[in-house]
């Protein structure tokens, strides 16, 4: 800095002069920058110009579609449902001159199989730096199995991404699903029983979902990398703290800073572009960032001191969990310890969030259909007597049927993810005959595709009986697990882990909503489907009363 200043009084250049020409140089690069993305996004608009609007208020307004948004921001499920409803495919426009705010919300299978399989390689995870919410996701998950990119989208023609999924299907094998996954399903769901008996015992109402979220912790840290917890019983885990809070601090402060955060990266160098100055002033001045900050560098800290424990056990080569086969693969692919800590964070929102979301769910059906658990009930006590503890086979949905209707219901109302989207990185067509022009992005709703009338009757109902007799959805038509080459891994895992605690816990107990609380039931604002007590969505509970069976 004094060279500069030395070099400026040298040459008699006064501050006002540099200034001068910064804030000519300034709007010359963000007019340069606007003006090029206009052109991208002009090309854009003329693609699609046959595709219908989607129903959304004052669609000429500078924010587009996000001033709707913002105001259904604490329903935005439903009311993206509402604006597409009826249109097999229907665009939404932000900020008419920004490429990343061209959206497709797309309902018709056929369409939907086309970009998540058949053009598989022209649709991917968007760049970090083209999408404000991706690139603070990324700082959260890192590089993983969520945010690789594949096909033309990718640097590495999708070499990471197919090289952690290949190492990952291995704990998948039907071997370690029946004996070593099942195991720990069984021991942690009857720890889970055995503390609703102390809280039933006792008359007290308990929040289930916490209860859920614990179990699916406990089990994934067994089944993922090898520890024992018991968060169940309100062990302390730091990493499932700090994760949670890194949750929902970055989708409580991203979403609704998105036009903002758009609109300063047209700024010129070096307040402007992703993570520029004026991104890191954002950042500094949110109590709700620093939040997410923190909670990361947590994170970091424990999955550095998982991945070195496993490295140094002596048992490692014997080891069947998620880590250690990752570890053992190390001298082929020779993985960082950046790269685990990565690793592990996707699949943790993958095997932890997502079914602990899905038995929420189920419990809260449940209690608010009582005839619907009463015949569950009499399916498990007629299927499985004497308490006996389910296997693989008998919690099909050949042999209970029931059973299998109901978490279906589940899946269809309340999907884990409830919206999910791909990039498109190179001009293409939709079956349908709908040009996809490079930059669209394309959305799947699994919420609103599982509330549309023309597929279901009375989409509103819980009906466990219009899945029986069960013939499996294609991918496309039900992508609750996505569909194609990037369809879910543990999809079977899943279901099988919802079906046991189900089945285990109505063995023992009924179940009943806390009075009161009916009414304030409502979905998360997070990533993954969560149930909150709050339509504010500042509560995040699901309180119920266990009453012990006869």
């Amino acid at each position: 800095m004094t060279e500069i200043a030395e070099w400026l009084v040298a040459h008699k250049i006064a501050l006002g002069e540099v200034l001068s020409i910064y804030a000519i140089a300034g709007v010359l690069h963000t007019t340069g920058k606007i003006a090029f993305a206009w052109l991208k996004a002009r090309r854009m608009h003329k693609m699609l110009k046959d595709v219908p609007l989607a129903e959304y208020d004052n669609p000429e307004g500078f924010l587009g579609f996000f001033a709707g948004l913002r105001k259904n921001i604490k329903r935005d499920k439903d009311w993206f449902n509402e604006v597409t409803a009826g249109k097999s495919i229907s665009k939404m426009i932000g900020m008419r001159f920004e490429p990343s705010q061209v959206w497709l919300i797309v309902r018709d299978p056929l369409c939907i199989r086309h970009f998540l399989k058949d053009s598989f390689e022209k649709y991917s995870k968007p760049r970090p730096t083209e999408n404000p919410f991706f690139y603070y996701f990324q700082k959260w998950v890192g590089d993983g199995i969520f945010t690789f990119s594949h096909g033309v989208g990718s640097s590495d023609n999708g070499h990471s991404w197919l090289t952690q999924r290949k190492i990952a299907a291995n704990i998948f094998s039907k071997a370690n699903f029946q004996n070593n996954m099942g195991e720990v399903f069984v021991e942690k769901s009857l720890r889970l029983s055995e503390l609703l008996e102390r809280e039933a015992t006792a008359g007290r109402d308990v929040d289930i979902q916490k209860m859920f979220f614990s179990f699916t912790m406990d089990s994934i840290t067994r089944i993922f990398w090898g520890e024992d917890a018991d968060t169940l019983d309100n062990a302390t885990c730091h990493y499932a703290d700090a994760y949670d809070a890194a949750h929902r601090a970055l989708v409580t402060w991203v979403r609704p800073s998105m036009a903002m955060l758009l609109q300063m990266s047209y700024l010129p160098w070096p307040f402007g572009g992703y993570g520029g100055l004026a991104w890191k002033i954002y950042e500094w001045r949110s109590p709700l960032y620093q939040d997410f900050r923190q909670a990361c560098k947590i994170l970091d800290s424990e999955s550095n001191r998982i991945v070195r424990a496993s490295r140094e056990d002596p048992k490692l080569s014997s080891r069947r969990d998620l880590l250690a086969l990752f570890l053992q693969s190390e001298a082929k692919e020779k993985f960082s310890s950046a790269y685990m800590r990565d690793m592990l964070m996707n699949f943790v929102i993958a095997g932890r969030d997502t079914t602990a979301c899905t038995l929420s769910w189920a419990f809260y059906v449940l209690c608010a259909n009582t005839e619907v658990q009463r015949r569950l009930i009499e399916e498990i006590d007629a299927k499985l007597p004497d308490r006996v503890t389910p296997t693989l086979k008998q919690l099909s949905a050949s042999s209970m049927p029931y059973l299998n209707g109901v978490i279906y219901e589940v899946l269809r109302l309340s999907p884990p993810v409830p919206s999910d989207s791909k990039t498109c990185f190179e001009d293409d067509v939709f079956p349908d005959g709908t040009k996809i022009p490079k930059g669209t992005v394309c959305f799947w709703q699994p919420y609103a595709l599982g509330r549309d009338p023309a597929v279901y009757s009375e989409p509103e109902a819980v009906k466990p009986e219009r899945w029986i007799p069960f013939t499996a959805p294609a991918p496309h038509d039900f992508p609750v697990f996505q569909a194609g080459p990037r369809i879910c891994l543990g999809m079977d895992m899943a279901i099988f882990e919802a079906k046991l605690v189900v089945a285990m816990l109505l063995q023992r107990y009924t179940f009943d909503l806390k009075p009161g609380e009916a009414e304030k039931i409502h979905y998360s604002g997070t990533i993954t489907l969560a149930v909150c007590n709050s339509k504010q969505q500042d509560s995040h509970n699901l309180w119920v009363k266990p009453t012990k069976r006869s």
